[in-house]
């Protein structure tokens, strides 16, 4: 009887310190895993703060200004960023990648309007922040978004000032009266159909944009303010 009386309390102690060791391992690996967020969010920064002193020396140099600047003397971190925010250079990473069910230019719609059933997802990217459930919070409200997104296979980074949209039949116009992908800078804008949100993922339709596509930026489409329409109803009630 004694034996076993021994025997269960010396199971009952292994049992407790096990569960002890098991909470300590738990908060350990939460200590890791902010240690690496906060690591990825320094290599973030320093990355973005090196870009922007990269072209800030740039064009120190194209304005023939670097000869009279010490190394030592040129501004850095967030100070660097504002003055290139100030020169409009921007250093960009996709906020994610699309998931379309366009596998290729071909046969994908010129405009997101054509093919209502076309369906894409968008998975916010963890090195953009460390929780992106939550800069995806309060979008539901809207019906509609707009998306900024980079035109990654247009094969050539030059475009001309007069182009030859499909829509004009052959007719050449200017580059910024039309909507063609080949534009002094890359960049797309699309609006498409809010499905549903999922934690960190946006299902879209009614989208014209092909698998691997990479967002900048989403917006939420406000009809009274990016609607003419909407606008000049709200502007007539005003009055």
């Amino acid at each position: 009887m004694e034996m076993s009386k021994i025997n269960f309390s010396t199971s009952t102690d292994c049992d407790q310190r096990v569960q002890k060791l098991q909470q300590q391992v738990s908060v350990m690996r939460k200590e890791i895993k902010n240690l690496r967020q906060h690591a990825d969010s320094a290599v973030r920064e320093q990355r973005k703060s090196l870009a922007a002193l990269q072209s800030v020396v740039a064009s120190m140099k194209e304005d023939g200004l670097l000869k009279d600047v010490k190394a030592d003397s040129l501004p850095t971190g967030r100070t660097v960023t504002s003055q290139a925010l100030e020169k409009g250079v921007i250093q960009t990473a996709p906020i994610g990648f699309i998931e379309s069910c366009f596998s290729s230019k071909n046969g994908t719609p010129r405009q997101p309007t054509i093919c209502s059933l076309s369906r894409a997802v968008l998975k916010i990217n963890k090195s953009i922040f460390n929780n992106p459930e939550h800069s995806l919070i309060g979008l539901d409200q809207y019906s509609h978004v707009w998306i900024i997104f980079v035109f990654h296979k247009n094969g050539h980074v030059s475009c001309k000032a007069k182009v030859k949209p499909p829509r004009l039949n052959g007719v050449k116009t200017g580059v910024f009266s039309t909507r063609t992908p080949h534009r002094p800078n890359a960049i797309g804008l699309t609006l498409a159909k809010l499905e549903i949100i999922k934690g960190d993922t946006v299902y879209l339709s009614g989208i014209d944009m092909i698998q691997g596509t990479p967002v900048l930026d989403i917006k939420p489409y406000i009809p009274d303010y990016d609607s003419p329409k909407g606008r000049r109803n709200q502007l007539d009630t005003e009055n």
